[in-house]
């Protein structure tokens, strides 16, 4: 029988929302035994009984009230027996209860604690309240071209991504505990992990220089049904030519890289005069037969239900028969377990 890789990691999981829910479900998805510390009156994720689901399956549950004494008695004699702790107050709560580092760190000198919040422990933002929209709005993931209104991403970036990169760091942490026995205090700030994306790339609308090229086949483009297309013929002058020539555009195929980038506007402008006349699957079609990178803009329920995510088990079905999302890496010799059901509310 094939085991998870994690098999045999003990987390005991605090966090109240997403991220760190995330985190922990990445963990227990590779065969971590992740036991929630859910308050008197059950999570607050409970509320959105599909995204519960979602990122608590295969976990234990046990309720705990902090302001209780027996209670955080009992949750320091539970972080004794973990090698992981994963939190997502605000910076000090954990503290004030009584299950912040310091206090557990008594207790267990090899404990990986993971803290997830907005804007970190430190800095002049600590104490800042907040939820993903205004995390990436700090870290400049907003940021509109010129002319143009900030737009609603349709997916929680700053959340899902805290989630990854505690899920990372938790386990680097835990190879070292476990190589030395010296634990860890992870203090992951969500608008830290997005302004990190952000701030590796410069962009024409961030810094007004003029040798930043503009890449007119990079773009989202609008068809003749009124659906949507993404083209990523970016550096590639092949990917160019190929586009030009399958839409009609045989004058604008010789044009190289630089030569695009000075006249990017007015070829923007003549692909989506082309490609408004096409129904985008046919257009689609044209250009996965010569090699374009293309996509459709799809919806939630178009991405469920294409063969490619479900080929590769990212959309699968759940223990109770519905559409659910699998783990999203695969492992050829100790793959994730399936989804699995989220914990009853304890008693």
């Amino acid at each position: 029988m094939t085991t998870g890789l994690l098999d045999g990691l003990r987390v005991l999981d605090f966090s109240l929302w997403q991220p760190g829910q995330y985190a922990t479900q990445l963990l227990a998805d590779l065969g971590a035994d992740v036991v929630k510390v859910e308050p008197p009156g059950g999570d607050r994720m409970r509320a959105l009984p599909d995204r519960f689901r979602a990122f608590n399956g295969h976990k234990r549950s046990l309720r705990l009230d902090l302001q209780r004494d027996a209670d955080r008695t009992e949750a320091r004699r539970l972080a004794a027996g973990v090698e992981v702790v994963v939190e997502g107050y605000r910076p000090g709560v954990a503290d004030r209860l009584g299950v912040g580092y310091d206090d557990l760190r008594k207790v267990n000198p090899a404990l990986v604690y993971c803290s997830i919040s907005g804007y970190g422990r430190t800095g002049p933002m600590a104490a800042t309240p907040g939820h993903d929209l205004n995390y990436q709005a700090y870290a400049g993931a907003l940021a509109p071209r010129p002319g143009e209104r900030p737009a609603w991403p349709g997916v929680l970036v700053a959340d899902q991504g805290g989630g990854l990169a505690a899920a990372f760091s938790i386990l680097a942490a835990v190879l070292h505990a476990r190589r030395t026995g010296e634990g860890e205090h992870i203090d992951l700030a969500m608008a830290d992990v997005v302004a990190s994306w952000v701030g590796a790339v410069r962009r024409p609308q961030d810094t007004g220089a003029d040798d930043v090229l503009e890449l007119p086949g990079l773009g989202i483009f609008a068809t003749a049904d009124g659906r949507h297309l993404v083209l990523g013929a970016a550096l590639e002058d092949h990917f160019w030519a190929s586009l030009c020539r399958a839409v009609g555009l045989d004058e604008l195929a010789p044009l190289s890289l630089q030569e695009r980038s000075a006249r990017a506007d007015e070829l923007r402008g003549a692909l989506a005069g082309a490609l408004a006349r096409y129904l985008c699957d046919d257009v689609i079609a044209r250009l996965e037969a010569i090699d374009v990178p293309v996509a459709p803009v799809l919806s939630r329920a178009e991405m469920l239900a294409h063969p490619h995510f479900r080929a590769r088990g990212v959309v699968t079905r759940g223990t109770d028969g519905e559409v659910a999302i699998g783990h999203p890496v695969r492992y050829v010799r100790h793959p994730a377990r399936p989804p699995g059901p989220a914990p009853e509310l304890p008693r």
